[in-house]
């Protein structure tokens, strides 16, 4: 379960103690985040810009760029995961690919090397259309 807020922070709480209550013993991982803040909020400030100078609606944006260029760096090191992702997605149209990705962990499973790759592939592929600001 990824604890990314307050909100989800009391979900994971209740989720183990229900978990608890009903087995009496749990064995926990808990993983620090490795990714950073910053790239974060650049990404959201990305996707707003891009959405209001486009017109194109920011779920829709959003979609795109984790379809195509978050699924390819997360499966890049994954091939039978991303072979068994191709094969389930196959009889879908483009359109109900897109609408997947609403549903769909993808950015927020990245470590901080994925994320700057991802935040590159945005660039490279949006800067010159929108005059967005070289990453730092």
């Amino acid at each position: 379960m990824i604890v990314n807020s307050k909100r989800s922070l009391s979900d994971c709480i209740a989720e183990l103690r229900a978990c608890f209550n009903e087995k009496k013993f749990l064995s926990v991982k808990i993983e620090k985040a490795t990714r950073l803040q910053i790239q974060n909020r650049w990404i959201q400030k990305f996707y707003n810009m891009v959405s209001k100078r486009s017109g194109q609606p920011r779920q829709d944006l959003v979609n795109h760029c984790k379809y195509h260029y978050g699924l390819p760096i997360l499966f890049i090191d994954e091939l039978e995961r991303a072979a068994l992702w191709r094969k389930a997605i196959k009889p879908l149209s483009k359109a109900e690919r897109l609408k997947m990705m609403e549903n769909t962990a993808v950015t927020s499973l990245f470590n901080v090397k994925e994320c700057s790759d991802y935040i590159e592939q945005l660039i490279i592929n949006y800067v010159d259309d929108y005059e967005l600001p070289e990453k730092q």
